[in-house]
């Protein structure tokens, strides 16, 4: 069982993602923005993912991938990115800035469940 940070504001979508995860059966666990998510990571070894939302309060999903990049501890970290308000110019600008895969809103969550899975296999692996 992996344990998974998710990073989103959005009270609705952090229930729908904890019932599309569901299945897999992971450990779950949320915050509301960037700097708790940084809080988080920082403060619990053994996190093995991170889901984020872009708009976020506080610290956003870019700044949040760029300072999970630009930190030794945790650059390794696969960063799952989500949002459903973004150019492809800035998808690869967040996939330039170390982010392992985006995820267009609304979810498909055989989609998400596909994602995770494997992004979860290349961090046991040591692909990242």
């Amino acid at each position: 069982m992996a344990r998974i940070l998710i990073a989103e504001d959005d009270p609705a979508v952090r229930l729908a993602i904890a019932r599309g995860l569901a299945p897999l059966k992971h450990e779950l666990l949320f915050v509301s923005d960037g700097i708790h998510a940084i809080d988080v990571l920082r403060c619990n070894e053994g996190i093995d993912l991170l889901i984020s939302d872009i708009s976020m309060p506080l610290l956003d999903g870019r700044q949040l991938v760029s300072t999970v990049m630009h930190d030794k501890a945790l650059k390794q970290m696969p960063v799952l990115i989500m949002s459903g308000v973004v150019s492809v110019g800035e998808i690869a600008d967040l996939l330039d800035l170390g982010a392992t895969k985006f995820l267009a809103k609304p979810l498909n969550f055989e989609a998400l469940r596909e994602d995770v899975t494997q992004c979860l296999g290349l961090r046991l692996s040591g692909s990242l």
